[in-house]
């Protein structure tokens, strides 16, 4: 089953002094990741911000095997996923959703998956799956 990656551990995944490393690197092995391009966007500004520009292409050049090999799949947008991930944002607005995290709830319901690579269990644990069949998000790597 695909999982939907968030920003959070991925940075996590690439930042080998970050307690959650080890784990979030695991994850990041052994699953198949969806991954929208607001999340790379993020990720991208993050590494290049905290770590410099040449740290920031090292990230891509993995991300980018791993695209073209097929473990992760880059997500496709469309207007109307959009329109969903602002109807998350207000019927959620009291959690400030940023709008990859909204994203990353729509790419669950579009990918009928219910796990989410994420260190933001805030965010996560307080939203619902779209999916109607799923009662609550399956966060990694914390829920293993």
């Amino acid at each position: 089953m695909i999982v939907v990656a968030d920003t959070s551990a991925l940075f996590a995944a690439f930042d080998v002094e970050h307690p959650l490393y080890k784990e979030a690197s695991t994850v990041m092995n052994d699953e198949t990741l969806a991954i929208s391009p607001l999340v790379i966007t993020e990720l991208d500004h993050l590494v290049h911000r905290d770590f410099g520009f040449p740290e920031a292409l090292l990230v891509m050049d993995a991300l980018n095997g791993r695209l073209m090999d097929g473990q992760y799949k880059l997500a496709t947008l469309h207007p109307v996923d959009l329109v969903s991930a602002h109807e998350v944002r207000q019927k959620h607005e009291g959690l400030r959703l940023d709008l990859a995290d909204a994203i990353g709830v729509v790419l669950a319901d579009r990918y009928r998956t219910d796990r989410i690579f994420t260190l933001d269990q805030r965010v996560f644990r307080a939203i619902a799956p779209l999916t109607k069949s799923y009662k609550a998000f399956r966060i990694l790597p914390a829920d293993g």
